[in-house]
């Protein structure tokens, strides 16, 4: 039975592709505690791992060290998770759709993740708060 408060946990990791497998094992903790059924849980991952790969591959063009900070609450029925970033604004809601595929030919490359995402939530926004980029996420579980 899910909790009648809701429960938030906040993970900042550094933008460090690496770094994502401390946020996973934050995500299966939570996910854990909360009895979130497992094939929620992994459509959370899946989208999570897109989102804040893209972050650190692309919101800082210059480079340097920066911070991604990843706010799960838990409440009801249902997770949700706010990535939070410094970087250049970008909002992925307006990521064009995929190109269909062309018979005989290699599809182009990229766009496909967002998409995917996309279709894995309940959920999708993005707001930018100077000077911060937040895309948040919801999963329903019940």
């Amino acid at each position: 039975m899910p909790s009648l408060v809701a429960e938030t946990t906040d993970v900042t990791i550094r933008n460090d592709l690496a770094e994502i497998a401390a946020l996973r094992d934050a995500v299966d903790r939570v996910g854990v505690k909360s009895r979130i059924p497992s094939a929620a849980l992994n459509d959370l991952q899946i989208v999570l791992d897109e989102i804040v790969s893209n972050v650190i591959k692309y919101a800082w063009p210059a480079g340097g060290v920066h911070e991604v900070r990843v706010r799960l609450t838990v409440d009801g029925g249902a997770i949700e998770a706010e990535v939070i970033d410094d970087g250049q604004p970008y909002d992925p809601r307006e990521a064009p759709a995929p190109m269909p595929a062309t018979p005989g030919r290699r599809p182009r490359p990229g766009g496909l993740g967002v998409h995917i995402a996309k279709q894995l939530v309940d959920g999708f926004d993005y707001e930018r708060k100077e000077p911060h980029n937040r895309v948040r996420v919801t999963k329903r579980f019940l």
